[in-house]
């Protein structure tokens, strides 16, 4: 097993790169921490001749990307990551229309709002009204996959659920990035993997946690997904890396979602860390990663 010292070339750069994007910024203040998280990624590179523009969905401020040569009649709609505190459609336009690329589609990414200003639940709340918006736009709901990296993971999984209570229309499937959704922080991982994580720990994550949560609590049953009704979920992917505390979120959704009948693959990248797909720029398994991502959301969009 690599210990943190022996990693050489482009996957030791891309950690310390993203174990240093905090680094110096005082956890308390949280408006610096928003302007550092965003700056981090802001000028990670769009696909070549992809368009932007920022509209109003459902009362959501949210980024539509297109992608050069792809159909907006297909939508990746993808919910930012950032522990449900930090995190913008700039942090993650990058990200999001790289992906959507590969897949030959648009991607849009809504600007939820975050705790502490405004706790659980509404961050979802504002995601499955994204997601009507766009149906009201018109498009289809099989032509729609919910995506979402670490806590955004999560919000899309919450929001397929949301979904499916209220009867609406099941989108096409949904893409999972190191979902962060054991807001207990109790899974296997969070110890065994502590020792190689370049920036998680469990008493991070249990600080953001309670910064989301407000007055509930994590085992609320619209919270504590792992124990959620998963049937009737749409066909998922989620990818995760190796040297990761939250890991085993992961792997414990991928098992309960099987477990309810929902098809469900699941990758686990030798070595990666936390949504290392991120760190396309300058990894190489990042960039193998997105192209799988996009093979997959393009396989599950019906033309």
């Amino acid at each position: 097993m690599n210990t943190l010292a022996s990693l050489t070339g482009e996957l030791a750069l891309a950690r310390e790169a993203v174990a240093g994007r905090l680094r110096g910024v005082d956890p308390d203040d949280i408006p610096a921490q928003r302007k550092a998280y965003d700056a981090f990624a802001e000028n990670d590179p769009l696909p070549e001749g992809a368009g932007q523009s920022t509209i109003d969905l459902g009362g959501v401020s949210s980024l539509g990307v297109l992608p050069e040569g792809a159909s907006g009649e297909r939508v990746i709609l993808w919910m930012h990551g950032g522990g449900y505190v930090v995190g913008s459609s700039v942090s993650h336009r990058g990200l999001g229309s790289q992906v959507a690329a590969a897949a030959g589609c648009a991607v849009v990414l809504p600007d939820y709002r975050l705790a502490p200003e405004h706790v659980y639940p509404a961050a979802i709340e504002d995601c499955v009204a994204v997601y009507h918006a766009v149906l009201a736009e018109g498009v289809a709901p099989e032509q729609i996959v919910l995506a979402g990296d670490s806590a955004g993971g999560a919000l899309a999984v919450s929001t397929a659920l949301r979904l499916k209570k209220e009867g609406a229309a099941t989108p096409a499937g949904l893409m999972l990035l190191s979902p962060w959704v054991d807001l207990s922080c109790e899974g296997w991982s969070y110890d065994a993997k502590s020792r190689r994580d370049p920036f998680l720990t469990a008493s991070s994550l249990q600080a953001r946690a309670k910064q989301y949560l407000g007055a509930a609590s994590h085992d609320d049953p619209g919270i504590d997904l792992l124990n959620a009704d998963l049937r009737g979920l749409p066909p998922t992917i989620i990818q995760t890396g190796e040297a990761e505390v939250v890991l085993s979120d992961s792997t414990t959704l991928a098992e309960r979602i099987g477990a309810a009948g929902a098809p469900v693959t699941l990758e686990i990248w030798p070595e990666m860390f936390h949504v290392f797909q991120a760190r396309y720029p300058m990894l190489t398994q990042a960039r193998q990663a997105i192209t799988r991502l996009g093979a997959w959301a393009g396989a599950h969009l019906r033309s």
